[in-house]
């Protein structure tokens, strides 16, 4: 069996996480990511923590992407709590994941759903 939905046909993407988020992920406290030139649309996805040393890749959903200049970026749109100081938030994502990502940067609000929490319907094969 191949990754594709049963629906539609389309294959799964693949969308990497830093291993640091598979907890809550699985748990469904994380149901976003902030992601800068990557190639991620709505539709079914795998979910993958990059280095884990037990995390199997989970099957899910990206429900929605939405774009926002960076700069504008807001903790609303971001799902981050209100108050959170956004000038860090964009450093982090630098320093993190995106060193060349410039200031005047567009950026995609990635939103996921795993719909399982922790129980991986891929094949083991």
């Amino acid at each position: 069996m191949d990754n594709a939905n049963m629906t539609t046909g389309a294959p799964a993407q693949t969308v990497h996480f830093h291993q640091k988020h598979y907890t809550a992920v699985v748990s469904g406290a994380k149901v976003s990511t902030v992601r800068w030139r990557e190639d991620i649309h709505e539709g079914p996805a795998i979910f993958i923590f990059d280095n884990h040393p037990t995390a199997r890749p989970l099957t899910g959903q990206v429900t929605a992407v939405e774009t926002y200049d960076l700069a504008h970026l807001s903790p609303l749109a971001a799902r981050q709590p209100p108050g959170t100081d956004m000038t860090n938030f964009a450093r982090q994502l630098r320093v993190n994941y995106y060193p060349e990502m410039p200031e005047d940067a567009v950026v995609q609000v990635v939103v996921i759903a795993t719909g399982h929490h922790g129980d991986s319907s891929l094949p083991t094969t």
